[in-house]
């Protein structure tokens, strides 16, 4: 088949749809077929070329774009023409300027992959945002996709924790296809930097991800202190940056626990897969709908390493609670601190929970098996088109 990936943000945009969609791109071509992504290019410092091969195999197109707001993609340079000659149109939403620009308007089958509802972040840059202005904004959005939508012949979602309770989603018919992992590509540099079972650090929390408002890191320095109650030999590093950093920094000075907390900033793959791997426990304390899944997760369970995860829809149906991690109620620092200090008593449970979290990405979160599944679904939805 002839695929192509209609996607608002795409590499060297950074983000979990953006690898989700390089991943299935990826998966297609190894499985024989012919992919093309088509995207905006955004953000405009990054220079990206306007068209590319990348090593996977697939083609990558970018139009020139303004990013009006903070995540709605504008582009007049998209045409029906662009689509010509393929045999399927996989649209990625949010945003949805490519969705409406497609649904209902072209011959092919539309299947698309709706990754999360529009939410606002209860603050930006450390300062709440009026509770007022929410429901107009989110109401407006979860209106304008249910519009959409229905003219799709098929729509995959990764949970149906997060479908069931999402005010879009509970409303359309769907397929459940979780996210994968190549966690080949993860095994190679395991082994190129010795990284043995030896190696994990019982001392160690990690946080990894953009410090923005809907990720929670301000809520696990919160409860740190509690930690550091009992195991004052614990270390935290957060490894990230984002508008949320000057406000946890703050954080830190309040708490006064600068000491056993280092942040990295940004850093490398195979700096990324150390630090996963040497960890006890990774923390995800994310807030909001935003998060709809969490493919860190799957980067921890690939890396032997128990995730502590906020009990919210999606996230909390990636792992098995109680076998490779933990859950928690969400925004609630003394639940953070009360699993994580479960797990700093019990360092052989913690590393048995990331044992069991390998075992899971091996046989749930396996490409080549999901890959198999997108595309019955593409089939079904070219049988759907035809009759």
């Amino acid at each position: 088949m002839k695929i192509v990936m209609l996607s608002p943000y795409f590499y060297p945009h950074t983000g979990g749809t953006e690898k989700y969609v390089r991943d299935v791109s990826a998966i297609m071509v190894k499985k024989g077929h012919e992919v093309t992504v088509i995207t905006n290019n955004l953000p405009k410092a990054k220079n990206a070329p306007a068209e590319e091969v990348l090593p996977e195999g697939f083609r990558v197109i970018r139009l020139d774009a303004v990013d009006m707001f903070s995540y709605l993609p504008v582009s007049l340079k998209f045409n029906l023409k662009m689509l010509e000659g393929y045999d399927i149109v996989h649209c990625h939403v949010p945003a949805f300027s490519f969705l409406r620009a497609v649904a209902g308007k072209i011959k092919q089958p539309l299947v698309v992959t709706y990754h999360c509802d529009v939410t606002i972040s209860e603050k930006y840059f450390g300062v709440p945002v009026p509770r007022w202005a929410v429901p107009p904004f989110e109401g407006s959005s979860n209106m304008y996709a249910r519009m959409f939508l229905p003219k799709a012949d098929a729509i995959i979602t990764t949970t149906e924790t997060y479908a069931s309770s999402s005010p879009v989603m509970k409303h359309f018919p769907h397929h459940v296809v979780p996210i994968g992992i190549f966690h080949d590509k993860i095994d190679e540099i395991q082994k190129k930097l010795n990284l043995t079972p030896d190696k994990k650090n019982s001392k160690q929390l990690l946080f990894l991800g953009r410090l923005a408002g809907n990720k929670g890191c301000d809520y696990l320095v919160k409860a740190m202190p509690k930690i550091l109650a009992k195991f004052p030999d614990t270390k935290l590093i957060i490894c990230g940056d984002g508008e949320e950093k000057a406000h946890i920094l703050d954080l830190v000075t309040e708490e006064n626990i600068g000491e056993s907390i280092t942040f990295l900033g940004t850093a490398t793959f195979e700096k990324l897969i150390e630090l996963y791997y040497t960890s006890l426990a990774y923390i995800f304390p994310s807030i909001n709908r935003l998060e709809a899944f969490g493919i860190v997760q799957l980067e921890a369970m690939a890396n032997y390493t128990a995730v502590v995860a906020s009990d919210i829809p999606g996230p909390n149906a990636v792992m098995e609670p109680g076998k490779s991690g933990l859950l928690v109620p969400k925004q609630n620092p003394d639940a953070i601190a009360e699993a994580v200090n479960s797990l700093l008593a019990d360092p052989a449970k913690a590393k048995a929970m990331g044992k069991r979290g390998r075992e899971l990405v091996e046989q749930k979160y396996n490409w080549d098996v999901i890959g198999d599944r997108i595309i019955e679904i593409y089939r079904e939805a070219q049988n759907k088109k035809k009759g």
